[in-house]
């Protein structure tokens, strides 16, 4: 039969999994890590999932958007291969989806000199709200994938360093007007992490300050800054 979550159940099992997971890593996180932040038995987590694979596949696949997250079936994945593989293409329609990609892709004009800040302040949102949409996963990969051989190539190079890749050509193709006296590839490793921080990271903050919910602006605004520095 089946192993079946109660759905009131799932998002705090989930939750729970994906702070084990942030905190000591794949290899080194135990069931029993999970069930003491839940307060139950070990056994009661294997009554909902058959092991910790399927656990990390679940909170892959269902971190961010627990509404729709089945209560049953959370078993696990053919193996981590098919995991990677269906992180892969997500990360490819994702990045797809992106107006910096049909920017970079179409080599797109200004279409005035002064509008390179309000495009690069809009690209920045746009990434920020989708990182912010995944950022159980993407926090969980960045903890984990280094870990797992079938995941890191993927998470590392079809992840992180593709979107690094995509704004230093981005930069290349509005040199004309980036005053930043700053490396191509540093400024676009800088940006991503400085998205990463704000969408991602500060949820996960062990010490939170009272930070707006939505920082997605004053991102944009840091970014904008970054890119149209004052030249030296």
């Amino acid at each position: 039969m089946p192993r079946v979550t109660p759905g009131d159940r799932l998002p705090k099992l989930l939750d729970a999994a994906a702070g084990a997971f942030v905190e000591h890593g794949f290899q080194r996180t135990q069931m029993d890590d999970i069930a003491e932040r839940l307060g139950v038995s070990k056994g009661t987590i294997y009554r909902a999932v058959d092991s910790k694979e399927a656990l990390f596949a679940a909170v892959i696949e269902w971190g961010d958007d627990l509404d729709n997250a089945p209560t049953t079936g959370l078993s696990a994945p053919a193996d981590l291969a098919a995991l990677a593989a269906t992180v892969t293409a997500e990360l490819t329609a994702a990045v797809a989806s992106l107006e910096l990609t049909t920017i970079v892709a179409t080599r797109r004009r200004l279409r005035t000199a002064d509008a390179l800040g309000d495009e690069v302040e809009r690209l920045t949102i746009g990434l920020h709200r989708l990182m912010k949409s995944r950022r159980t996963a993407v926090m969980v990969l960045d903890r984990c994938a280094g870990e797992i051989p079938e995941l890191a190539a993927v998470w590392f190079g079809d992840g992180r360093y593709a979107l690094v890749d995509l704004w230093a050509d981005y930069l290349e193709l509005r040199a004309g007007r980036v005053t930043a006296d700053v490396d191509r590839a540093i400024l676009a490793r800088t940006i991503v992490e400085t998205i990463t921080t704000w969408a991602v990271k500060m949820p996960w903050d062990r010490a939170p300050r009272p930070y707006p919910a939505d920082t997605a602006a004053a991102c944009a605004a840091m970014v904008r800054n970054l890119v149209i520095g004052t030249p030296r």
